[in-house]
């Protein structure tokens, strides 16, 4: 239901933002987290309202989140940076082991860079936005799997 949900907002987003171009495009493919979708329209003349949009192909950019997964979603809405700095190592990597509250990523908004922490002990799975691409509120950055061995060592 999540992705239903997620998607229905996407498409909405999309009609919005063409809405105000002028001209409007006839095809436009957009990719945001998981999905990767594409529109198109019907050659027309310019009317005065946007006939509806209809979806060509919407598939998942890559496997479904496993339910044993953790996902770190982005506090607010910026590009999201790997690095510190361009040509740095990135902050992590798949397959990396990473603790409550190290830095995994950055999200820059407005010219401030907003660090993203883990919020618990785990592995990566999975990087899901490439290097300097826009993200949403709420978006799923990183994959997580939890690693309830090492939460159990800290608790005590």
């Amino acid at each position: 239901m999540t992705t239903d949900k997620s998607l229905s907002h996407m498409i909405d987003e999309v009609r919005g933002l063409v809405a105000d171009l002028h001209p409007r495009p006839r095809r436009l493919r957009v990719r945001a987290g998981e999905f990767d979708l594409e529109m198109e329209w019907p050659d027309e003349p310019e009317a005065t309202s946007l006939p509806p949009a209809q979806v060509v192909a919407v598939e998942p950019a890559g496997p479904a989140p496993d339910s044993t997964t953790v996902a770190i979603e982005s506090p607010l809405v910026g590009h999201f940076f790997r690095s510190p700095e361009p040509g740095a190592d990135p902050f992590v990597a798949p397959g990396d082991v990473v603790q409550e509250g190290q830095v995994v990523a950055i999200v820059e908004a407005m010219k401030l860079m907003n660090r993203i922490t883990a919020p618990g002990p785990g592995r990566v799975v999975r990087i899901l936005p490439a290097d300097g691409d826009v993200v949403e509120y709420g978006q799923q950055l990183i994959l997580l799997e939890p690693d309830e061995s090492a939460r159990m060592e800290i608790a005590s």
